[in-house]
């Protein structure tokens, strides 16, 4: 009890220092920015903003503390040392393939790509020892693969916790352009978290060492991973509880599938994916050739779920799609005319007035033809409901129902991927 007490109060002290770490405060700044940048898509789209920045933010926070939480009690309890994972190496490999697409902007990717050249330089050092003389090389040959891949598995599946219980929130409504040409409307499902996480440090220090007074002692099984590191006679290794910022995002489109289940499938298959995965490298450390499949299961198998899940939400029938008979509600703005009237998502407009329209631009002209009230006739999961609204003095634009897309959608987003430097070319060239 003692000892659960302890690690307790170690853990509560780390994280309050990652929370007054200045880079855990840039990291918000960051997320900040990125719902910024949705919100003010929203306005581009339709006119005003669905989602309020603030709520987002604050939001993020605190489901980033349950995910550093979350994460770290893994990462402690696997004994997973910093110092042995190539975190030098693990960055600038992401950063890179950053600017090749940012969507490759995801350690499963680089730890790879870092746990594939590391196996590659093993592999040739047999025949060229002189190869570990090469600083670089040497680093390469030193990353502890199981732990970085165990790493890898255990940032997805703390995102997979957090996909779970927040994924859905804040999904903006969104003009899709499909690969047939037609535009139909979708969710854009993007969260941002902060993360203070707890990180070990091995150093090599000699048993005598002062540094060991009011350590505490571990169970003999710990760590399960380790460092690299290899003590010699009369030294032992101690590991160090150090505060760690990182930040997880999850992006998505919902398009035949509501936000709230589209998540659930979603942090499903990534949960089972990192278990997966870190299951294989923690098995590496006592069957050495079991490296090699989660070398490669971490790039590939997360390549795979992206793929599945686009061709699966793209081969059924939209959610929103032009329709001949009213106009359908994909969001409601807080505090608008509409929320008030008690329109909801998911509500088929048929009727202002008892007047069938058949358009948005039909619609909105009766509401000026009737500015202070109307009565709207409402098709809600088979019932027809009668709602009267209130639209005065708020001007009509702002009436604050977003419709799924007509048959010709003013504005529509088109998904395109091409690397970074080119979309700086094409900014730079408009300005």
């Amino acid at each position: 009890m003692t000892f659960l007490l302890d690690i307790s109060l170690l853990m509560l002290n780390t994280l309050a220092l990652g929370l007054a770490n200045p880079f855990f405060w840039l990291v918000v700044l960051i997320v900040f920015m990125q719902y910024r940048r949705a919100v003010n898509m929203e306005k581009k789209l339709f006119g005003q903003a669905i989602n309020n920045v603030w709520r987002q933010t604050l939001n993020s926070i605190l489901y980033g503390l349950i995910g550093g939480v979350f994460g770290s009690i893994f990462l402690l309890l696997l004994g997973i040392s910093l110092d042995s994972i190539g975190i030098g190496y693990l960055w600038p490999v992401a950063v890179l393939l950053f600017l090749l697409n940012p969507r490759f902007l995801c350690f499963a990717y680089a730890g790879g790509i870092v746990a594939a050249a590391s196996l590659i330089l093993q592999a040739l050092q047999p025949v060229f020892p002189g190869l570990r003389e090469i600083g670089l090389v040497e680093g390469l040959l030193n990353v502890h693969l199981p732990s970085l891949l165990a790493l890898v598995g255990i940032l997805h599946l703390t995102e997979a916790l957090l996909i779970y219980i927040s994924g859905h929130k804040g999904a903006s409504p969104i003009y899709i352009k499909t690969s047939s040409g037609a535009v139909v409307g979708g969710y854009s499902m993007l969260r941002f978290w902060p993360l203070p996480l707890m990180g070990l440090w091995a150093m090599v220090m000699a048993e005598t060492s002062a540094a060991h007074v009011g350590s505490i002692a571990m169970p003999e099984w710990w760590p399960l991973l380790g460092t690299a590191m290899s003590p010699g006679g009369g030294e032992k290794i101690l590991y160090m509880m150090l505060p760690l910022v990182a930040g997880l995002g999850y992006s998505d489109l919902a398009v035949s599938t509501h936000p709230i289940d589209k998540r659930i499938k979603t942090a499903r298959n990534l949960a089972l994916y990192s278990i997966v995965l870190s299951v294989t490298a923690i098995s590496a450390v006592f069957f050495p050739f079991m490296v090699v499949p989660a070398a490669l299961l971490a790039p590939l198998g997360h390549e795979l779920l992206i793929k599945k899940g686009n061709e699966e939400e793209f081969s059924q029938p939209p959610l929103f799609a032009a329709d001949d008979q009213g106009v359908k509600v994909m969001a409601v703005v807080p505090g608008s005319p509409a929320e008030k009237a008690g329109l909801r998502e998911g509500d088929l407009i048929t009727a202002v007035n008892r007047f069938s329209i058949y358009s948005e631009q039909h619609f909105l002209e009766m509401l000026r033809m009737n500015y202070h009230q109307v009565l709207l006739t409402v098709q809600r999961e088979g019932r027809e409901l009668m709602l009267p609204a209130k639209i005065y003095p708020v001007p009509v634009s702002n009436f604050g129902a977003v419709f799924a897309p007509g048959r010709l959608p003013p504005v529509y987003v088109e998904m395109q991927s091409s690397p970074v430097w080119k979309r700086w070319g094409r900014r730079s060239k408009n300005d």
